[in-house]
């Protein structure tokens, strides 16, 4: 995968502003039309065209926030591959599903307060207010003994894969969502 970062020769934190100047100006050192004038019959302008097409190629995907986004995420998974710090590439159902129940109140949430006074309502009153909710999360072993620990699918993801870290060390698991999580 080209790293159109590098290939526009900025960072991958740069802003819109800063891509687009660099963009314009590595554009204007290779534009077909540029390297008419100049008349040079080097067999290299083939070369020169390709790099022209690869710039536009990058400031095409950079300029727009969510191919931007897309890109940065496969960028990222590609770079996970080349440094073989991937445990392993399993399937959500593959992964012990872990029920957790949180105290959630009635009413909206709110600011913490502490509980009333035991001489203006009883324990059981207090506690009348609160319900269990339960959350499912799932967890894989690692081999150095520790786990990778998911939260599951958020209703609004749409990305097939998701990079987890193992709580205890460096490596990390491609978790690919089941047709049925989607």
């Amino acid at each position: 995968m080209p790293d159109f970062y590098e290939l526009l020769n900025v960072s991958s934190t740069a802003s819109f502003e800063e891509i687009k100047g660099s963009y314009k100006q590595l554009i204007l050192q290779c534009h077909p039309d540029k390297l008419r004038q100049l008349d040079d019959p080097n067999p290299g302008s083939e070369l020169q065209n390709s790099d022209f097409n690869a710039i536009n190629a990058a400031w095409n995907t950079l300029k727009d926030p969510i191919r931007r986004k897309y890109y940065d995420a496969e960028l990222l998974q590609s770079k996970f591959r080349a440094h073989s710090n991937i445990y392993a590439t399993v399937v959500l159902d593959e992964m012990q599903r872990i029920q957790v129940e949180i105290e959630e109140d009635d009413e909206a949430p709110a600011p913490p307060s502490p509980p009333p006074p035991p001489s203006r309502a009883s324990d059981s009153e207090y506690d009348a207010n609160k319900r269990p909710a339960t959350m499912w999360s799932y967890a894989y072993d690692c081999r150095c003994g520790g786990q990778y620990l998911f939260d599951g699918p958020a209703d609004d993801d749409e990305s097939p894969e998701v990079i987890v870290e193992c709580n205890e060390c460096s490596l990390v698991i491609i978790v690919k969502q089941a047709a049925s999580c989607k």
